[in-house]
C-alpha cells in the first residue's frame, strides 16, 4: 500500500484551516438587502417570499442559458435540493426572462425553485455583475427582525469549492487540462 505523503497531508490540514477562516471572514459581513421583486414561475414575488417557512435562504447568481459552467454547476444542486429545503429556502436566479429560464430547467431536470432578474437590479445590488454582464454566484440571506441580510457570498468559478468535478480533475497526472462543461 502506497501511503499518502506528509506534504499532502500538511497542504490538505492548512487549506482547511484557511476555508475555516474564509467562511468566518464571509458569515461576519452582514449587509442589508432590499426586498426586491423577482420573476418566478408562480409570477412576481418578493425575495421575503422565497424564504418559504425558514429563516435563512440560499441564492444560486446564475448567468443563464448561455453559460456552460452556470448549468454544470446548477446540475450539481439538483441533489441537494431536497437537503437545502431542510434548512433554508433555495432558488436558483438567473439573468435570462423566466419563460426561457424554465425552458432550460425542464430540458436540464432541475429540481429547484427558480427566478428570474431580467432586468440585473437585483445582481447588481449583490456585486453578481462584471462589467455589465451577470457573474454567478452564491448568497446566504437571514432574515432577522423583518429585515432581509445578506451574510455570506462567493463567486464561482474554475475549482471553486461548489463544483465537486474540479477536485475530481485534480486528482489526475493532467488536472483540469483545459477541460469545460458541454
Amino acid at each position: 500500500m502506497v501511503s499518502r505523503s506528509a506534504e499532502i497531508e500538511a497542504l490538505e490540514a492548512e487549506i482547511l484551516e484557511k476555508k475555516k477562516e474564509l467562511a468566518e471572514l464571509r458569515r461576519a459581513h452582514r449587509e442589508r438587502v432590499e426586498d426586491f421583486v423577482l420573476e418566478t414561475p408562480e409570477g412576481s414575488k418578493r425575495i421575503s417570499e422565497l424564504f418559504g417557512d425558514k429563516d435563512e435562504l440560499v441564492v444560486v447568481h446564475n448567468m443563464g442559458r448561455g453559460c456552460n459552467h452556470c448549468s454544470l454547476w446548477a446540475d450539481g444542486f439538483r441533489g441537494f435540493t431536497q437537503h437545502f429545503l431542510t434548512r433554508a429556502g433555495f432558488v436558483l436566479v438567473s439573468a435570462d426572462p423566466i419563460d426561457r429560464l424554465m425552458e432550460t430547467a425542464e430540458r436540464r431536470g432541475w429540481n429547484f425553485p427558480l427566478a428570474a432578474d431580467a432586468d440585473g437590479a437585483f445582481r447588481r445590488a449583490m456585486n453578481m455583475d462584471k462589467d455589465g454582464d451577470p457573474w454567478p454566484g452564491i448568497s446566504a440571506f437571514v432574515k432577522e427582525g423583518g429585515e432581509i441580510y445578506r451574510y455570506g457570498y462567493a463567486y464561482l468559478g474554475e475549482g471553486d469549492d461548489f463544483c465537486s468535478i474540479w477536485h475530481v480533475w485534480d486528482l489526475f497526472p493532467t488536472g483540469w487540462n483545459d477541460w469545460s462543461p458541454k
